[in-house]
């Protein structure tokens, strides 16, 4: 746990560099969408009866994303960067069922439904070959891959009320970046979140190179 606090501290740490020699900021905006199949258990109250949910769902996020990078080294063919791609949108539950017991009685519940706020806190480390950041002009494609850690958390709706599903999970990503210029600079990315089958996260993300 405390090696996942220095890594959620780094990232914010990430807004408060300072343009320099040795350390070149890029930054990207842009839209993400999200897919997570959920198996969980929450107890709360039914029909002002306490009852026991076992439930399985899926969380689909979409929202902004807006990532500031820290390129460590710079070569000729690419370079190494640190970056904490924010994500702050809305969790949609869906394709829910779940089995509720109240002490005597199982009921099977199907039709729940809701939105709520979702965001993401990663901290993650790429290796960029190619077209690496905005201020590169020497070619129009590239492509990176990292690795990282991420906070996230969302609310997922339940027969027996809103649950809580958030923690820090490993993160695995790599894209593509096109365009000869910053004006037409932009990329794509997808990324994989979790290290249990049953909670594992799929992204994709698109990005306006700033």
């Amino acid at each position: 746990m405390q090696f996942q606090r220095i890594l959620l501290i780094g990232s914010l740490v990430l807004f408060s560099f300072k343009v320099s020699a040795q350390v070149s900021i890029a930054q990207g905006l842009g839209f993400y969408a999200s897919a997570t199949n959920v198996t969980g258990q929450a107890r709360g109250l039914k029909d002002s009866v306490l009852t026991d949910c076992n439930f399985h769902l899926q969380l689909r996020q979409f929202g902004l994303v807006y990532i500031i990078r820290a390129e460590l080294a710079q070569w000729k063919a690419g370079s190494v960067s640190i970056g904490s791609p924010v994500k702050l949108g809305l969790g949609f539950t869906g394709n829910y069922n779940s089995a509720d017991f109240n002490g005597s009685t199982t009921r099977y519940c199907d039709t729940v439904r809701g939105a709520a706020l979702a965001f993401e806190l990663p901290l993650v480390m790429d290796l960029n070959i190619g077209l690496h950041s905005a201020a590169d002009e020497k070619g129009n494609f590239g492509f990176y891959i990292g690795a990282g850690y991420c906070y996230s958390y969302a609310n997922l709706h339940t027969s027996v009320g809103k649950f809580r599903f958030d923690g820090f999970d490993p993160l695995l990503r790599a894209g593509i970046r096109m365009g000869r210029n910053w004006e037409t600079r932009w990329s794509l990315g997808f990324a994989v979140k979790g290290s249990g089958s049953s909670t594992r996260t799929y992204g994709l993300q698109i990005l306006k190179e700033l």
